[in-house]
């Protein structure tokens, strides 16, 4: 889609990257264009993407009728793409829901150990016993990151480091 590469041509030179797009369903929808960076984005980043969206929006009018323009950071609790952000996540705390039941539930939580052969690995602490879990990737139905869990294990990207990061 021509409006993905524009952004890409937005994004890139701010170091930024797009994470997800929200098309408008219908007249007065909502655009949602959600930017990322590793260490995360701040208002100011937020700012200038949005005004430079909406100057690209005037001149290619991509979408029939009025809608509105959000642009945001995926959060903290970001949904992720699959396979491509588990990879860039392992060793990182995560939410799986599965599509049906798999070893009696159809939520997990743990540390991602890897992505492979179709297969996601996690494991996780239950009490003191240390579990693993297999899961087919055909049967993942969504994955959401838990970065307060990697906060407090201190796995987490330092927020003072950084001091345009929003929290």
């Amino acid at each position: 889609m021509r409006f993905e590469k524009e952004l890409d041509h937005i994004l890139t030179p701010m170091g930024l990257s797009l994470h997800d797009l929200v098309l408008p369903g219908k007249s007065g929808g909502v655009l949602k264009v959600f930017v990322d960076h590793p260490v995360g984005v701040g208002l100011d980043q937020l700012e200038a993407v949005s005004r430079r969206i909406s100057d690209l929006l005037d001149v290619l009018d991509p979408f029939p009728g009025k809608y509105r323009l959000e642009v945001s950071s995926p959060g903290l609790d970001r949904l992720l793409r699959i396979p491509e952000d588990l990879l860039t996540h392992v060793g990182k705390h995560i939410k799986v829901k599965t599509k049906e039941s798999l070893q009696g539930q159809r939520v997990f939580r743990g540390i991602i150990e890897s992505v492979q052969s179709g297969v996601l690995l996690i494991s996780s602490l239950e009490g003191k016993k240390q579990l693993r879990h297999s899961i087919p990737m055909d049967l993942v139905a969504e994955v959401r990151a838990e970065f307060w869990l990697d906060a407090l294990s201190g796995k987490s990207r330092n927020p003072d480091e950084d001091p345009g990061l929003t929290h």
